[in-house]
């Protein structure tokens, strides 16, 4: 495994199977760089948080557990007043332009390094999660832009529905603790094993 000298490993699946089974039935790409924040309004101040977030992103801060995105930015309700924000390549200093930006009116606590983040797709993605996650994730259930903080297997995960591809159909974000990467990876690719399991890095 490649280590990168200014921070975490570059991968949390070095040294695992890229392939189990036969097909491409699932196809994992795990996220590498992006940025991750966890901001937590303070006692008064979410709609503050809220229309600051907006004006400065031009993304809507959801109230339930949903997603909203605009380029490279993606911001979720995970709980009361409180949501995942994420960025693309743009490491920990993401966490402090928000801090920057929303001062006292909330915690801001940097996460980059603490998730495995894996995007799966694929024709048998759906047969696959279903053996996975406790939740229903049929299309009429589980829509585009929904988050959902769920279990997959004894691990804690969080599951994005997002924009179905013409490539791969649909598609999910999966999102595990750093130190669960071996487990998660093992988890998806037995479930997968029938269907084929292909996995990339971004």
């Amino acid at each position: 495994m490649h280590v990168d000298p200014m921070g975490v490993a570059t991968s949390a699946f070095g040294g695992l199977p890229t392939a189990i089974g036969s097909g491409r039935g699932v196809i994992a790409t795990e996220r590498q760089g992006l940025a991750i924040a966890r901001i937590a309004a303070r006692q008064g101040y979410a709609a503050e948080v809220m229309e600051l977030l907006q004006a400065k992103f031009g993304v809507e801060p959801r109230v339930g557990p949903r997603c909203g995105s605009l380029d490279d930015i993606a911001i979720a309700g995970i709980s009361p007043n409180t949501w995942i924000a994420t960025r693309e390549s743009a490491g920990n200093a993401f966490a402090a332009s928000l801090h920057s930006l929303l001062g006292n009116c909330a915690s801001i606590a940097d996460l980059s390094d603490a998730y495995v983040i894996l995007r799966l797709a694929g024709p048998r993605v759906r047969e696959t999660l279903a053996k996975l996650v406790p939740i229903d994730i049929h299309p009429r259930s589980f829509q585009v832009g929904d988050v959902a903080q769920t279990a997959c297997g004894y691990m804690s995960v969080m599951l994005w529905r997002l924009e179905d591809t013409a490539e791969r159909g649909p598609t999910f974000d999966i999102w595990g603790g750093r130190s669960l990467a071996v487990s998660l990876h093992q988890a998806i690719g037995e479930a997968a094993a029938e269907f084929g399991f292909v996995r990339h890095t971004a």
